[in-house]
């Protein structure tokens, strides 16, 4: 994990503290604090280039930033791949949405060795790169290195064809298949079962990771 220095030794650190905190490390970094400071970081992202972007940013939304800005940000953030750490307390919990395409939140007060490790474990993750063998949608993710399919924090268990399918679907977001292609691509082109087998499997893998009916990941387009 990044070897962070911190310059203030004291064990609560104020939120208007947290830049002093971090001078002296090797980190590029910014805190946004205010709309003028958002936008001005929303202009120096058009400059970015390959290899000269922030290590990160963080966003002090316990201060009067805009909820339009903050999005903004945060979104510009993620299709850059810049990891983004929220500073919210309980006000800001009560009064606003927390916005998914930041990358993680810290609570006021906040204590020095708590945000030495979230700062650490973000700049990490970021210059490792995504996990390969890890597929997200939403609240699904399954876990090629183990076959571990989680919906929603839960473990979902899958027999082997389900899982093949599963992954398959999940590896090409958007793209429509047809039972045909299915078939062969899962069972084989010497499996002589029919298409509907297909159906069957789809059917439970549905039942499985679509208990909730407002979170569906398979979509059926008829009469194609």
């Amino acid at each position: 994990m990044e070897n962070i220095e911190f310059n203030n030794q004291s064990q609560i650190i104020l939120r208007d503290q947290v830049s002093s905190v971090l001078h002296g490390t090797s980190l590029n970094w910014a805190i946004i604090s205010s709309d003028t400071d958002a936008i001005e970081k929303l202009k120096d992202f058009e400059q970015i280039q390959n290899g000269n972007k922030p290590d990160l940013i963080i966003l002090n939304l316990v201060e009067n930033i805009s909820k339009i800005i903050v999005k903004q940000i945060s979104d510009k953030c993620s299709d850059l791949q810049i990891p983004t750490l929220g500073i919210i307390n309980e006000d800001y919990l009560r009064s606003s949405d927390i916005q998914s395409n930041i990358s993680e939140y810290i609570m006021e007060p906040l204590k020095a060795e708590e945000l030495k490790f979230r700062i650490g474990r973000l700049v990490e993750s970021s210059r490792n790169g995504p996990d390969k063998n890890i597929i997200t949608i939403d609240e699904l993710t399954i876990n090629t290195t183990n076959y571990e399919v989680i919906v929603s924090g839960e473990r979902v268990n899958l027999r082997f064809k389900e899982y093949e399918l599963l992954l398959l679907l999940a590896s090409n977001p958007g793209r429509g298949f047809d039972r045909a292609t299915l078939l062969n691509q899962i069972w084989g082109y010497d499996y002589f079962g029919g298409t509907r087998t297909v159906d069957v499997h789809i059917r439970r893998l549905r039942s499985k990771i679509e208990k909730d009916p407002n979170n569906l990941f398979i979509e059926t387009i008829w009469n194609v």
